[in-house]
């Protein structure tokens, strides 16, 4: 049983560690370490469906210094439509991006509150994260 935990716990550190580096738009830039977004797709309910980061096409880190958003796609996803909104304050933003492998940069007003951002492509297949700004 405790192996089963620790062999678990292994896993899921080891998950983690390989979701941080495997964000290219996710390095640290001295003083301003970012915020990884995790990107999942819609699940039932509330909680998005977090799959492995190979399986997900898209990273995104939040920088406070510079009060952005960084996306990077690890495939060309063609055109695609990038929602940001502060579930808090009730601000939003929605722009239309051609989503060729590099990175995107998106200025947020950095104000406190819990961030949603939705990633929806031409067909329709939609890619979500959270994240919240203290």
């Amino acid at each position: 049983m405790k192996t089963n935990i620790q062999i678990l716990l292994i896993a899921f550190l080891s998950l983690g560690l390989f979701a941080m580096t495997s964000a290219p738009c996710c390095r640290a830039d001295g003083d301003d370490d970012p915020v990884i977004i995790f990107v999942g797709e819609p699940g039932l309910g509330d909680k998005p469906i977090i799959r492995s980061p190979a399986l997900i096409p898209i990273s995104a880190c939040y920088y406070s210094s510079l009060s952005t958003i960084l996306v990077s796609c690890s495939v060309d996803l063609g055109l695609m439509t990038v929602e940001i909104e502060n579930v808090t304050t009730g601000t939003h933003s929605q722009t239309l991006i051609d989503a060729t492998q590099g990175v995107h940069a998106f200025a947020i007003s950095g104000d406190a509150g819990i961030y949603e951002i939705t990633f929806t492509l031409t067909g329709g297949h939609e890619y979500i994260g959270s994240f919240e700004i203290e």
